[in-house]
């Protein structure tokens, strides 16, 4: 599955010391994390697409965020759609199947 992250116009050949002509053509791409099974790991990638495609992917952009949660001290990766980051407060923990809802109300009684 493709997690885009970003849609954006740039030109073909890009670099650190390349200078374009005022008349060179940009062209739509998108970002994407996608997960490597050989590996067993997420690699990022990009890929030029046509404007249609890009209109699309640019509405269905995710967010990464790391969750930590202290009880179990575990990492978690997670991918979110934009404008729906409350949402997230709802899903539990792998590890110690808490909601991180209830792991933040927890550390704010404790402080």
């Amino acid at each position: 599955m493709k997690y885009v992250i970003s849609v954006s116009k740039t030109y073909k050949h890009r670099g650190k010391d390349i200078n374009h002509l005022p008349k060179t053509k940009k062209f739509w791409h998108i970002y994407y994390y996608e997960y490597d099974e050989v590996d067993e790991e997420l690699k990022m990638y990009c890929v030029q697409v046509n404007w249609f495609t890009a209109m699309y992917y640019k509405f269905h952009k995710v967010k990464k965020i790391v969750l930590h949660c202290p009880s179990c001290n575990n990492d978690v990766l997670h991918f979110i759609k934009k404008r729906t980051q409350k949402a997230i407060l709802n899903e539990e923990c792998p590890t110690c199947f808490m909601k991180y809802k209830d792991i933040l109300e927890e550390l704010e009684i404790t402080e």
